[in-house]
């Protein structure tokens, strides 16, 4: 993450400085091409990256995150998974009330008031693993990409996951009580939102899960990154991308199934 923007590529080939081909205006721009012409803004970070193509992504996904965290957990039931598990149990009555009544007072308390903070770290720890991940899998391929610009990658691809929680600010709307295992679909965004709640948790559900069209998006954009960014083939990145999602969904399944 420390490749210099001062470089050659960097300045291009006019009298303009730096400051004037990079930095946080040139990334700020990226944010919105990535939406409408993906292609050619990974090809030109390609020749100028700098390390706000890692900063001012992930900080908008962070900042984005909390945002939504902050107005979504007011309308949620956080104790109605624990219940539900509790009844499922076979618990009785009495022992189902005093967990339940556990875990409210926590939220209640002092975690309640930091818990819309969590994406602060889970952002970045989770952008993280997965570059590193798939940087790996590149490099397998022959993809020649450093993680930092692996990361970046990363960083724009989520803009599609972060516009999906957006409009789930307008569809939350007037709820309230809402379960947080069945925030996924409320959007209606993939075919396990049609199961019935009780489907949650299952193979199936893991499954129809996996194909939302806003995952699959950023999947795609991480694919035409490895390539414009790489110096891999199309087809070759579609190959790592594919393969390391279809991993995913294999890991999914198997953990539904055994719990």
């Amino acid at each position: 993450m420390n490749e210099s923007m001062n470089s050659p590529a960097d300045t291009g080939s006019g009298s303009g400085t730096a400051s004037d081909t990079s930095g946080f205006g040139l990334s700020l721009g990226r944010l919105a091409e990535v939406f409408h012409a993906p292609v050619a803004m990974f090809q030109n970070m390609a020749s100028r990256w700098g390390w706000t193509d890692w900063v001012v992504p992930i900080l908008v996904v962070i900042i984005g995150s909390v945002g939504l965290s902050v107005y979504v957990i007011p309308h949620l039931d956080l104790v109605a998974d624990t219940r539900a598990a509790l009844e499922a149990s076979g618990l009785g009555p009495d022992q189902i009330e005093e967990q339940v009544s556990q875990q409210r007072a926590l939220f209640e308390g002092p975690f309640g008031a930091v818990i819309a903070f969590i994406p602060v770290i889970t952002v970045p720890a989770t952008l993280l693993i997965l570059a590193l991940i798939f940087w790996g899998g590149a490099s397998i391929m022959g993809g020649r990409i450093t993680f930092g610009r692996m990361f970046s990658v990363f960083g724009y691809a989520w803009m599609p996951k972060l516009a999906e929680g957006l409009l789930l600010l307008f569809v939350i709307q007037g709820r309230e009580g809402v379960r947080p295992s069945r925030v996924p679909s409320l959007l209606v965004t993939n075919p396990a939102s049609f199961l019935d709640p009780s489907a949650a948790g299952t193979p199936l559900y893991a499954l129809l899960a996996s194909f939302n069209p806003f995952t699959l998006w950023t999947m795609l954009l991480v694919a035409l990154g490895l390539a414009g960014m790489g110096k891999m083939s199309r087809g070759s990145a579609y190959m790592v991308v594919g393969g390391l999602y279809a991993a995913w969904i294999l890991v999914q399944l198997g953990w539904s199934a055994l719990f």
